[in-house]
């Protein structure tokens, strides 16, 4: 399959014994991110192009076992920053050794973001040329894990072998390994790596304390969009509002068929659109005025009644309890058009639950979340409806604000929707949108 990551080492080299084992575990090293190769390279010396690096595997797996969690399970936030990029970027632990520039955070749940760069190392022998892909890759949680726990092992296994007892190695990755057995402390140690915080720091914050009366999802989608020193008061707010969930509107779901499954090769968005046009068609209200539409299938979770505070805690959108067959939900939300977008959002991700599952619309960049984002754009402002409104000479600004009006959903909904729709847009300058960056 080209859709994974693969770590391949051709062979151990024969370097002469070592101290602490480093040549030991000194290896031809290939890797590939989906179907992009990111160790070919060139040589600075004679130009010729290889597929490999020589390296020592053992500075890489010291990196991942004291990185592990950190590493896989926290998200790019929008308030990106040095000490993210340090935690997350492989060549920062390779001590010295030509490597590329590679990083991997989570995308969620069940995903894993890669990315690099060509950066120039004017200490390097080499140069790398792959560049980097148009998008992040993303791919699957568990395959990328396990192509880790493999490299892991292989050093570990070889250490053995040549009697090099990397004692502070094997115990790091034997502590790893009893968490992932225990259910309780892997969900502890995916929460602090979510916050970048290693679980196994003493003076660490008690997150169990934190967590204290708020269910698992929910605290995890919390955990996703904010930043540690405003978990404290976010996690109180919540607990404020979840037991009051009940008294918030009921979405019934009974009708709305299956959501479009979420496909890594495909942007985070388009499961979230796609289920938006399955729903509006499914429900025979594609062709229905798109006010009109969200009115019937959200009811009151729209209006005033649906709204929790108006203010919450920072990328905080929506609340939302998902039921057997409905789904309560309760928005954090200013005005009618901010209602809308965040209950619709908020209604997806119920409609992607499971039964008792209490979950949070934010404003965090996890494929989850993205999709959410999607649906309610194309439930407010469907490109359909707006191909059937635009001339041969598009929209201009007011038009865009004529049709956010009659839709009552956000400009800056309307105007992308537009522009993803290929209509031309007069006088409206877009916003430069650099892609999602962990490098």
């Amino acid at each position: 399959m080209t859709d994974q990551l693969n770590i391949r080492c051709d062979g151990w080299l024969n370097y002469l014994p070592d101290d602490d084992g480093e040549g030991t575990v000194a290896t031809r090293l290939r890797i590939c991110v989906g179907e992009y190769l990111v160790t070919r390279n060139i040589s600075k010396r004679g130009g010729g192009e290889s597929e490999a690096i020589n390296v020592s595997l053992l500075p890489l797996a010291e990196f991942l076992t004291n990185a592990w969690w950190p590493l896989l399970y926290e998200p790019l936030r929008p308030s990106f920053t040095r000490e993210f990029q340090v935690r997350h970027r492989l060549d920062t632990g390779m001590r010295g050794y030509s490597f590329p520039a590679l990083a991997l955070c989570s995308a969620g749940e069940s995903s894993v973001v890669i990315d690099w760069a060509t950066i120039e190392n004017p200490h390097s022998t080499i140069s790398f040329l792959t560049l980097p892909p148009a998008e992040p890759v993303q791919l699957d949680r568990q395959q990328v894990e396990f192509a880790l726990m493999d490299l892991v092992e292989s050093v570990l296994e070889r250490l053995d072998k040549a009697n090099y007892r990397r004692q502070s190695l094997r115990e790091a990755w034997n502590r790893i390994q009893t968490t992932m057995a225990e259910p309780e402390e892997l969900a502890y140690c995916v929460a602090a790596g979510r916050l970048g915080l290693d679980p196994y720091d003493s003076g660490a914050p008690d997150l169990a304390q934190l967590a204290e009366g708020i269910s698992d999802e929910l605290f995890g989608d919390l955990t996703d969009a904010v930043e540690l020193d405003e978990l404290g008061a976010a996690a109180d707010w919540l607990r404020e509002i979840e037991p009051r969930l009940a008294l918030f509107p009921e979405v019934e779901l009974r009708g709305f068929g299956n959501p479009v499954g979420d496909n890594l090769d495909s942007p985070a968005w388009a499961a979230g659109e796609a289920s938006a046009i399955s729903l509006l068609t499914n429900s025979g209200l594609r062709t229905l005025h798109p006010r009109r539409a969200v009115e019937e299938l959200l009811g009151d979770a729209i209006f005033a009644r649906g709204v929790a505070r108006e203010d919450g805690p920072k990328s905080l959108t929506a609340i939302t309890r998902r039921l057997e067959s409905s789904a309560l939900i309760a928005t954090i939300a200013r005005s009618a058009r901010q209602r809308r977008f965040r209950a619709c959002a908020a209604t997806y991700l119920a409609w992607t639950s499971l039964p008792g599952e209490d979950r949070a619309a934010t404003e965090a960049i996890t494929r989850r979340q993205q999709a959410s984002r999607a649906f309610a754009a194309e439930m407010l402002a469907p490109k359909d409806a707006l191909l059937e409104r635009a001339n041969r000479s598009g929209f201009d600004s007011d038009d865009l604000e004529e049709l956010a009006s009659d839709f009552v959903c956000p400009y800056p909904t309307v105007m992308w929707q537009a522009h993803r729709a290929g209509i031309p847009l007069r006088g409206v300058e877009l916003p430069f949108v650099d892609r999602m960056r962990i490098i």
